[in-house]
């Protein structure tokens, strides 16, 4: 780039925007960021490929740039901080998924994984099964991966692997060669009135496919099977290659190309599964638990596929993979006592972890500790958590995280009318989390398992559950 294009990223420690900066930087661009807090998970990365990160906001920071980055939650939590509403004079202000889609995915070989759940597993899958294929991918997912040090990779190739997320419609953006759907559902009622606006969404996502036009859908979901019906006379007359995966439910459709899978064992360790196309079946081992992760790899290995990737080096790259981080992560193992930290937020997603760890664990006592994540979602699906949550032998409720709902009045939420409806001798509202942890020490015991679902801060209190337990080991 001879003349650098200056793009300042507001809210640059977040899981989105930080992959996205270190990938434009690496691009060429000339990037700055600020943040409130400077001491996040990607704080040591941005620094690593010398990115300036100031720490707070202010209209000085803007002062010599082309461009302002902000992440969408920005506009519903701070819409008139100066910064924005100076930059939105300039012209010059965007969302880091805007700035991806015309200056870092342009003019690549797009892949984009969306869906109600599943996004960022699947789409760091996409991204190693490509790495290991040999086709050298560029990756952004909005989560941690160890091995590579954050939700990012940066690749030479012309192959970018990238979550579309459908909030504030933020994948129509994209202009993906290849689009995965996982799943459709209903979810982020802050935004989305009714699960007809959802489909809209993903309808005018499908539509914005370019090039080969890979369409690469579960059959399994109630609302794919739904938008596909509505689109098929558009896919036909496009030249749409849609290719359909189920594990029980076959949808009659004139797919180009289908795949079922069979389910085989479920251990601790994996998940075994057939996979059958045509007259060819072959066996794989995913190194994750869950029917739902199952179904998340199919998209992965059709892909890979279609792209030339050889089965040996897919089936490799499955069966060593364990996963990314806040996704069932074991991140404690105390007197026997398993800690798992848990992103799910929706009903769906607690109920698929909750069956995954009965399966795979069976006979084991399991703890749910569940941090509601904005009260119009618990307002939406009250009666679906509490359905999800009674799959656990021991349930509490913690005190909700706003999140870009802070600011809004929002009528409470009585949690204890949930823990009602779920099952009082088992479940209780703990606002306070030393009080959570007390329960913790005089109730869990060897064997058991304790997983922490949530996509605020929840984390903090898994570490404060293992603090607890170590310190009651040491007493011993």
């Amino acid at each position: 780039m001879k003349n650098k294009v200056k793009v300042h990223f507001m809210g640059i420690c977040g899981s989105g925007a930080a992959p996205i900066a270190i990938i434009a930087k690496n691009n060429g661009f000339d990037v700055s960021g600020c943040d409130l807090n400077v001491s996040g998970y990607y704080k040591d990365a941005l620094l690593a490929n010398n990115i300036d990160i100031l720490k707070g906001h202010d209209l000085s920071h803007i002062d010599d740039i082309d461009i302002l980055a902000i992440s969408p939650a920005i506009l519903d939590i701070s819409p008139n901080h100066p910064e924005i509403l100076e930059a939105k004079k300039r012209g010059i202000l965007m969302t880091w998924q805007e700035f991806s889609a015309k200056y870092v995915q342009n003019e690549k070989f797009v892949i984009s994984i969306a869906g109600t759940h599943g996004k960022s597993t699947t789409t760091v899958l996409m991204g190693l099964v490509l790495e290991n294929g040999g086709l050298d991918p560029t990756v952004e997912a909005g989560t941690t991966f160890k091995n590579w040090g954050g939700g990012y990779r940066l690749g030479m190739s012309n192959y970018f692997v990238c979550e579309a997320d459908e909030f504030n419609n933020n994948f129509l953006n994209y202009s993906p060669s290849v689009a995965i759907i996982n799943n459709v559902e209903m979810d982020h009622p802050e935004f989305f009135k009714d699960i007809n606006e959802v489909k809209d969404s993903f309808k005018n996502f499908i539509k914005r496919l370019k090039g080969p036009k890979i369409l690469i859908v579960n059959e399994d979901s109630l609302a794919i099977r739904e938008i596909l019906c509505d689109l098929k006379d558009w896919l036909n007359e496009e030249g749409v290659k849609v290719i359909g995966y189920y594990i029980d439910n076959k949808l009659e459709f004139p797919f180009d190309m289908e795949y079922k899978a069979e389910l085989n064992s479920n251990t601790p360790e994996y998940s075994s599964f057939k996979v059958i196309n045509d007259d060819k079946e072959n066996i794989f081992k995913l190194g994750l638990i869950g029917k739902h992760n199952v179904e998340n790899s199919l998209g992965v290995l059709i892909t890979a596929l279609e792209l030339g990737v050889d089965i040996d080096s897919i089936k490799n790259s499955l069966e060593n993979f364990k996963g990314i981080g806040r996704r069932l992560e074991l991140i404690a193992d105390v007197n026997d006592i398993k800690i798992f930290d848990d992103f799910a937020h929706h009903p769906t997603a607690v109920a698929a972890t909750l069956d995954s760890v009965k399966l795979s664990y069976p006979g084991k006592k399991v703890f749910a500790i569940f941090e509601p994540h904005q009260l119009s979602r618990a307002k939406l699906f009250f009666n679906e958590f509490a359905e999800a949550l009674k799959k656990a032998d021991r349930v509490i409720i913690t005190k909700p995280f706003l999140g870009r709902e802070a600011n809004k009045n929002i009528e409470p939420i009585n949690f204890n009318m949930l823990c009602n409806k779920i099952d009082i001798n088992k479940a209780e509202y703990i606002e306070i989390s030393d009080q959570i942890c007390s329960k913790i020490l005089s109730e869990a015991k060897s064997g058991d398992i304790i997983i922490v679902f949530g996509a605020g801060e929840s984390y903090k209190l898994s570490k404060e559950i293992i603090n607890v337990l170590n310190k009651k080991d040491m007493i011993k």
